[in-house]
């Protein structure tokens, strides 16, 4: 390896280096004497603002009650088990009271061609209802698909009974629990009545019933394909009729039943926002003697399977079809396209006609 040759730097180098120490002494010197100098500029650096962006608020919509898609103001009252209420519907035993505050009425035939109410109770708790009457096994098929609820009737014959509380319902009668049911005037039978929240407090369950329709979108107008305008419809159980009139100023279908309106006990005419018929067959379950009528067959509404549906609302008539899987499942509504067809939110009257019943559209 080469060895490293160091050369010392000639004197004129250092000499030069002497001179440029020198000049650097007397520039601090003079540095350090200036005292009337001013100080160089301090330079500040700022470090780059963010801008965030804006802060969004997202209201959401309140909760609604499952039966009607209405705004729940009470939070309690969301949670409530459905009440399901039988309710006389022959002429003596009208008027009737609390129907007209029910979330759903259905109204299917019973024995002497006549029709029987079941009035399903949610958002509200009416403080009495009646009047009460038995129960027919068409009620499977209106209470159970309510998530167990609380099935109120004055009784029935032997066969049903044990059939209606094998359901999945809460099942209430006169005999089971008399302390609930009370007697008003001497029009029997036609004269039981119930507290709804007292009825609701025996439920088993607690369980708050699931949506029975689809509701309309907040700004959406009620259609489907084949939409229609319609003034009114009329049609007839074998021995009782029923009529709807589109009331435009309310937005809201007026019932007549047997040619008169049909009002409850404090005179004002029962109502509806959506009033679906829903058009069913009808076999025999039983005979039974009442209503005047002797030795009557007992029909039982099937509301499983499928058939024809028409559905009224914001004054105009979509129709479509039903089906309905089991008994424990809610129907679904279609147009003649095939879509879904949704109610405006509000309360829904279920007329169970018979299938081959011609009810009249008025245009």
């Amino acid at each position: 390896m080469t060895a490293e040759t160091y050369h010392r730097p000639p004197r004129r180098a250092a000499r030069h280096r002497a001179a440029i120490g020198m000049a650097t002494i007397v520039l601090v010197a003079a540095a350090c004497s200036g005292g009337h100098k001013k100080a160089l500029p301090t330079t500040t650096t700022v470090p780059p603002t963010t801008t965030l962006p804006p802060t969004t608020t997202t209201t959401l919509p309140p909760p609604t009650f499952p039966l009607t898609g209405m705004p729940a103001k009470n939070a309690a009252q969301l949670h409530s088990p459905a009440v399901v209420v039988k309710i006389d519907n022959v002429w003596p035993a009208r008027p009737q009271t609390g129907i007209d505050l029910a979330d759903v009425v259905y109204d299917a035939e019973v024995e002497g061609g006549l029709s029987r109410l079941a009035a399903v109770f949610q958002s509200n708790y009416p403080s009495s209802v009646g009047p009460i009457r038995s129960g027919r096994l068409t009620d499977e098929g209106v209470a159970d698909d309510l998530n167990h609820p609380v099935l109120v009737f004055a009784g029935t014959n032997a066969i049903f009974l044990p059939i209606l509380e094998a359901q999945p319902v809460t099942a209430v009668t006169e005999n089971s629990n008399p302390g609930v049911f009370n007697r008003v005037g001497f029009n029997a039978p036609h004269n039981l009545y119930a507290n709804v929240p007292t009825l609701a407090a025996l439920s088993r369950t607690h369980t708050a019933p699931t949506p029975l329709f689809s509701f309309l979108a907040a700004g959406r107008s009620f259609g489907g394909a084949g939409a229609v305008p319609a003034a009114g419809v009329s049609f007839s159980f074998p021995a009782a009729s029923v009529g709807w009139a589109w009331d435009a100023a309310t937005g809201r279908w007026n019932r007549t039943q047997d040619g008169a309106p049909d009002v409850v006990v404090s005179g004002r005419q029962i109502s509806a926002t959506n009033v679906v018929i829903y058009f069913v067959p009808y076999i025999t379950s039983g005979i039974a003697s009442g209503e005047g009528v002797p030795d009557a067959p007992i029909p039982e509404g099937l509301l499983t399977g499928t058939g024809n549906a028409w559905v009224f609302s914001g004054g105009k008539v979509v129709k479509g079809t039903w089906t309905r899987a089991g008994l424990t499942t809610v129907a679904t509504y279609k147009d003649a396209a095939g879509r879904p067809i949704s109610l405006a939110r509000g309360n829904t009257w279920v007329e169970l006609a018979p299938v081959g019943t011609l009810p009249v559209i008025t245009p």
